[in-house]
């Protein structure tokens, strides 16, 4: 029992380890090539680097501290999601130990993701409050519920709305009862009453 609790966790770790690594190595790449783009437009313009552009570059040489304790923060977080979803699935299944393991590591990845896009990115780039907060209140405090995310729906699914929405929108077709005189109607109007009668079958 207790391997399986060890392993379990080593595999749900490993993962969180791969994914905080992922996550903030592109990260530094990216903001690193940001500042650089933006030096590079300044000083192509013929204008002089300020002292501000100048900490920037120099600031991105480092790794950020707050890029540091979010990546530690993601691999704890992950790890620990990884561990508990793998505990509880196990409870309800009887897993193998590679079975165990898989699922303590794609718990943790998919889990770690989602900890990282909503809450430990933004904080790490310091626009928690602009991201997630702030919005979060503004909508509670207009509507006085937290927002719930849309279903999203399959192609499938789509088409069907789709095509269920067309033909709510159709005018209906009228319907001719009475009989007509054909011989007496001009060219166009034949075409019309053909339509017509395409139509109501």
């Amino acid at each position: 029992m207790i391997d399986i609790q060890i392993s379990r966790l080593i595999a749900a770790a490993v993962a969180a380890v791969l994914l905080a690594w992922a996550c903030y190595v592109t990260a530094y790449v990216k903001h690193k090539n940001e500042v650089k783009d933006e030096a590079n437009k300044i000083l192509l313009e013929g204008s002089q680097l300020y002292n501000e552009e100048k900490y920037r570059i120099e600031k991105t040489k480092t790794w950020y501290i707050g890029y540091r304790l979010a990546l530690v923060g993601l691999i704890i977080a992950a790890a620990a999601v990884g561990w508990a979803a793998a505990y509880i699935v196990s409870g309800e299944y009887v897993l193998t130990w590679a079975e165990d393991c898989a699922v303590a590591a794609a718990a943790a990845v998919i889990g770690g993701m989602v900890l990282d896009k909503f809450i430990i990115h933004p904080i790490a780039d310091g626009k928690f409050f602009e991201k997630v907060e702030d919005p979060m209140v503004a909508y509670f405090l207009e509507n006085g519920s937290f927002p719930v995310k849309e279903v999203k729906l399959s192609r499938k699914e789509k088409k069907a709305a789709k095509l269920v929405e067309t033909v709510q929108d159709q005018e209906p077709v009228p319907v001719v009862n009475e009989k007509v005189d054909v011989s007496s109607l001009t060219f166009d109007e034949k075409v019309k009453l053909i339509e017509q009668l395409r139509k109501t079958l």
